[in-house]
This record gives C-alpha cells, structure tokens and sequence, in this order.
C-alpha cells in the first residue's frame, strides 16, 4: 500500500482571509494544469518575479488594492509554492496539489465565487445572443463533455483542450463574438487561461445564472 503524502505543512491559515485563499487557489491550480513539474517549478521557485507575473494577471481580476489584497494574494501564493516544494517529492507533486483542492474545497468555492464578478456577465454579445445564458449553457455542456477536456481533479476542476473553432462552430457564433466571450469569462473569474475551476462547474451556481 502507497504511503500518503505528509500534508501537515498546510493547514487552514494559509487560507484564513478571501486574498489569501484567492493566492493559493490561482497558483495550485496554475501548477497543477500550466506547469511542467520538472522544468517550471525549479524556475518558478527560484527565480525572483517568475511566478509573481503569472500570479498577478489573474488575481487582479478578483482583486483590487485597496487593503494591499492584491500584494496579500500574491504573497500567499509564493509562500505556498514554497512550502509545496520544500515538502513534497516530485513524484508526489499531483496527488498532493488534488488531495489539497479536495480537503479545503469548501473554503476555496465559498470564496472563488464570492468574487465571481457576475455583472461582466450582463452583456450583449449580439442582438440575440446574452453573455449570461450562454455562459449558462457553456458552463453546462462543459460539464456533460460536449468539449473536449484534459486533467480533471477529484474536486472537478479541469482544463479545456477545446480548439477556438469548435466553440465558434457549436453556438454559431462569429470569430469576433467568440473571441468577446472568452474575454468575458475571463473578466468574470469564470475561466483564467484555459482552466475551469471546480466552484465555477457546481451544478448550483450553473442554476443559479440568471
């Protein structure tokens, strides 16, 4: 029988305040889907401002800096990299990032979607087609694999590897109107690159798009 992976070096106050558990959230979740374990995360650990600019495109998103929240966000981020290394074996990098996601979900959707910013979503992406509802529906074929995805964690998170045309060519949408709408989703906290992170795909936050 495998030996489970030590993670006693995480506990709930590396995610007690919503810019803390943003920063972990976005930098798990970007290790775990856009990071090759054996040549990014030496860079990534070592060298100074290399994961601090993956970091701050997307917690902007969910962040102002008000409060210093943005600084607090990325700062938690790096601090828990760090750590991650230091504690864990390579060959464990992917067990221990999804056992993490899965034993503190609740914490990571409650706050993920409390920053969700739903009014980017109330827009026009033509006369008869609104960013809400197709969000909705988009949202919902991801989840019934009408697209083609990658890696899924045991929490539900996952990673598209759907082509541009293919979203274009299923909603009849314009080059010009999808384009508008991943940068919608992406304004929204909805998806960042091309992850969709667990909170996002709950059945009960898709019902709840209005």
């Amino acid at each position: 029988m495998t030996e489970e992976p030590d993670l006693s070096w995480f506990g709930a106050e590396r995610i007690d305040t919503d810019a803390r558990t943003l920063g972990v959230y976005v930098t798990l979740l970007i290790v775990q889907f856009r990071v090759r374990y054996s040549t990014d995360i030496p860079v990534l650990y070592r060298e100074v401002g290399a994961l601090e600019s993956r970091l701050k495109p997307y917690l902007s998103i969910f962040l102002n800096d008000k409060e210093n929240e943005l600084d607090e966000a990325v700062a938690a981020g790096r601090a828990f990299l760090n750590a991650f290394v230091l504690h864990t074996e390579s060959a464990d990098y992917e067990e221990v990032l999804d056992s993490i996601e899965l034993d503190y979900y609740e914490t990571f959707r409650d706050v993920y979607l409390r920053h969700v910013n739903r009014n980017e979503l109330t827009v026009k992406l033509a006369a008869e087609s609104d960013a809400l509802l197709l969000t909705k529906r988009f949202l919902g074929d991801v989840v019934s694999n009408k697209f083609s995805k990658g890696k899924i964690t045991t929490a539900g998170s996952t990673i598209l590897l759907m082509p541009f045309g293919e979203l274009l060519a299923f909603y009849g949408l314009s080059q010009e109107e999808t384009r508008r709408f991943f940068e919608i989703l992406k304004r929204a906290g909805i998806m960042f690159l091309d992850i969709l992170p667990a909170p996002v795909l709950d059945q009960a936050f898709i019902n709840g798009l209005l």
